[in-house]
């Protein structure tokens, strides 16, 4: 197991041999100290282990020679433990490095492998016959371009190709990679081996949608809180959106609170938010789309590895895009566009996020690809880890689809593959799992259920999750306090090489992903019939959501320094894990209790995983309700998951407290205008509260307008007598009843 594998809690596939023979890298690495004999014995890179050819391929023979190849050679993090204790530091309001995100341009320098650590590895490759290319400016990878057979030579491999059983041809490395030892412990593995496993598309195509959705069930009034959509701010769709038979998207911005930041002037604009793509668009839809919602949303195209071509791909891409445009229409969208392939030209959907993480212009990312976990090539995820450690240190939040085959995550793409599997890169840690919900149909307010249509004639599919199977359960994810994070599918480590004993679940959150429930599409030229669902329709709404939290007047009236990092997320929960998961009236997230997603379409029928109280394998940590529900619609006093996440990685404004009313009195059975002074109070309209209090009871409830110091608010009538002023900057803190905070009516 190669050490920075290992301190990253990374469970290879399998233990090889560090003896294998093989003739390469016989030249002594630079820096070889003067009369120091080269270690130049060849080792085997673990990480990079052969992959498992699927069945039913068949071996056409070797790979051309001439093939051209493009691999990256990733290394290893030299302090792993290091980093970890960095990414927990940066995230804890009580560190010195709370909120001290890195710069672009300063994680290879301080994370990364010496300047001297890399000549070593540049050089054996040279030595080798190779010619590498310049080293990433993380540090963490060196692409090298060659020839199959020159490939095969320098890592002691043999590349065999297949005729895949759904078409097509491929190419896979025979054994792991080897290069000499003394290089060895700089090496995490060789990616661009094989391209046997492109990524799915985690996306599905509606029928005409079986119903609109409706309020949630907590709204205290469902007939006022189920006024239509389109009476609220935010994008509208144009008459022929809405003839597709589909739930345009202002009915989900209704549903899950987004409203509520566009009633406080929150568009996303200062956003930029990225989208991986791995296949092309037609800008035309795009543009189609943006004018039916009358909105102007800047998109740029930013090519990997020489883009995706050109044409309408399957419909993936055109969704991210339209629905990121349509949730956060002032933000900028970039939309990473890199080849579906393994090892020519290149690795693109490696190289992607590093575009991404280098380039550090996004805060948010949004992924609706993926494969298989049990499939997915270990070098290829233990160099995506490293990125997405390095994401996190930026203050760069990547949400990844859970998938669309429920539990079994190497259902897709027609394979009859019914293994439990989690699915890459959403089991990874340090990225947001986005799983998928539904909704009951015939009941009166509808409820939110996991997505599962097995066994339905009009759809399939089910939202994905479960146990990793490498991963284990990062420390951000261990909060005991949160309902159902340790439960009986919880799977202990026998091995006791992950420090919480337990390995990573996913998802980490959900929300609609049902193709009968469909999101609208403009595809291909026209709008698509019931329009578009999947954990990919769910996760650009997650993504569109945080890049909303992180630019809200909230985040910035509290100078938050935490973006919406899973860190953040199950901190903040844990934390008021209670008033989550309040049975009675959930103002932050919508807890899905009832479905599982066992898609029983793929031939399991184990019945994993199902709904829970809090936490669970089937929907995370529940749908987002950015803000609380209160009388007739949405309103910005009552927290939802917005302010809360703010306020948990706030720097001012922590304590909210009165230090005096002026005037301090007034005659009885008048109304008096009075300025509360204090500290902590919230700048924005109607997020604070004021009560009137006599003894124990309420007087009344008021509306005040607020800076950060001072309310302004006119008592009411009232007999001769003493009440008090208690001000809610929203619904969780509160400045008490302090003697200061007394006014009397004399």
């Amino acid at each position: 197991m190669l050490s920075g594998s290992k301190q990253r809690s990374f469970i290879p596939l399998s233990i090889i041999s560090s003896a294998l023979a093989g003739a390469l890298f016989v030249v002594a690495p630079a820096g070889q100290a003067a009369g120091v004999t080269a270690d130049t014995t060849p080792v085997a890179l673990a990480a990079s282990v052969a992959p498992a050819v699927p069945a039913g391929a068949t071996r056409l023979g070797a790979l051309a020679a001439g093939t051209q190849l493009s691999v990256e050679v990733t290394l290893n993090i030299p302090d792993q433990s290091g980093l970890t204790a960095f990414l927990n530091e940066v995230t804890d309001p009580g560190s010195p490095e709370f909120g001290n995100f890195l710069a672009p341009g300063q994680f290879g320098p301080r994370f990364g492998p010496s300047l001297t650590q890399v000549a070593e590895v540049d050089a054996a490759l040279r030595s080798a016959g190779l010619t590498p290319g310049p080293v990433a400016a993380d540090r963490l990878s060196i692409p090298v371009t060659a020839s199959a057979n020159a490939i095969e030579r320098a890592f002691g491999v043999t590349l065999d190709s297949y005729r895949m059983p759904g078409g097509g041809t491929a190419f896979a490395n025979t054994a792991a990679p080897k290069i000499p030892a003394d290089i060895a412990p700089l090496v995490q593995g060789v990616i661009g081996l094989d391209d046997l496993y492109p990524e799915q598309h985690l996306g599905t195509a509606g029928t005409p949608a079986r119903t609109a959705i409706g309020p949630l069930a907590s709204a205290p009034s469902v007939a006022k809180a189920n006024a239509s959509a389109a009476a609220n701010p935010g994008p509208k769709p144009c008459a022929a959106a809405t003839a597709s038979g589909a739930n345009t998207e202002n009915n989900y911005a209704d549903h899950y609170g987004l409203d509520g930041l566009y009633s406080v002037g929150d568009y996303g604009q200062g956003a930029r938010i990225g989208v991986l793509e791995l296949e092309p668009n037609l800008p035309s839809d795009i543009t189609a789309f943006k004018q039916c919602y009358g909105i102007s949303t800047k998109v740029n195209y930013i090519k990997v590895d020489g883009g995706v071509g050109s044409g309408d791909g399957a419909g993936e891409a055109a969704l991210d895009i339209e629905l990121v445009a349509a949730f956060a229409p002032k933000a900028t969208i970039d939309v990473y566009q890199a080849p579906n392939n393994g090892g020519a030209p290149g690795h693109g959907f490696y190289d992607a996020f590093k575009k991404f993480v280098t380039s550090d212009v996004d805060k948010t990312l949004s992924v609706s690809w993926g494969s298989c976990e049990a499939e997915t090539v270990s070098a290829n995820v233990a160099a995506q880890e490293a990125l997405f450690e390095q994401a996190n240190a930026q203050g760069q939040s990547i949400f990844a689809a859970a998938g669309d085959s429920g539990s079994t995550g190497c259902y897709t793409g027609g394979a009859n593959d019914t293994r439990l599997s989690a699915t890459s890169p959403a089991s990874e840690p340090y990225v947001i799992s986005v799983g998928g919900t539904s909704f009951t149909t015939g009941v009166t307010p509808q409820r939110e259920i996991v997505w599962n249509d097995s066994g339905d004639l009009l759809a399939s599919g089910a939202g994905g999750g479960g146990v990793s199977t490498r991963w284990c359960m990062p420390a951000y994810q261990h909060r005991t306090a949160i309902p159902g994070i340790l439960n009986h599918l919880s799977v202990k480590d026998t091995s006791k090489s992950c420090k919480t004993g337990y390995y990573r679940e996913v998802p980490d959150v959900a929300a609609a992903a049902d193709p009968l429930f469909g999101y609208t599409l403009y595809y291909n030229g026209s709008w698509l019939a019931g329009g578009a669902g999947g954990t990919s329709a769910a996760t650009p709404l997650w993504a569109s959501a945080a890049a909303l939290i992180d630019v809200s007047p909230f985040c910035k009236a509290y100078g938050s320094k935490g973006p919406v990092l899973p860190q953040n997320l199950y901190t903040a929960v844990a934390k008021y894990h209670t008033y989550v998961y309040s049975a009675k009236n959930p103002q932050v997230i919508h807890d899905v209790t009832s479905g599982n997603d066992d898609d029983t379409d793929s031939g399991y029928t184990g019945g994993r995983y199902p709904a829970t109280t809090g936490y669970d394998m089937a929907s995370g940590l529940g749908a987002p309700m950015l803000f609380g529900l209160s009388g007739t619609h949405w309103y910005t006093f009552l927290t939802g998951l917005s302010q809360l996440l703010c306020h948990q990685s706030a720097t001012k404004l922590k304590t909210v407290k009165v230090t005096s009313v002026k005037p301090s009195s007034g005659k009885p059975n008048a109304t008096h205008k009075v300025v509360v002074h204090g500290a902590g109070f919230m700048p924005v309209a109607s997020a604070d509260e004021a009560q009137i209090i006599r003894g124990k009871k309420v007087l009344a409830t008021l509306d005040p307008s607020c800076s950060t110091t001072a309310c302004t608010l006119t008592l009411p009538k009232e007999p001769a007598g003493t009440v008090y002023i208690k001000i809610f900057a929203l619904s969780l803190w509160n400045s008490g009843l302090p003697k200061a905070a007394e006014y009397r009516y004399t």
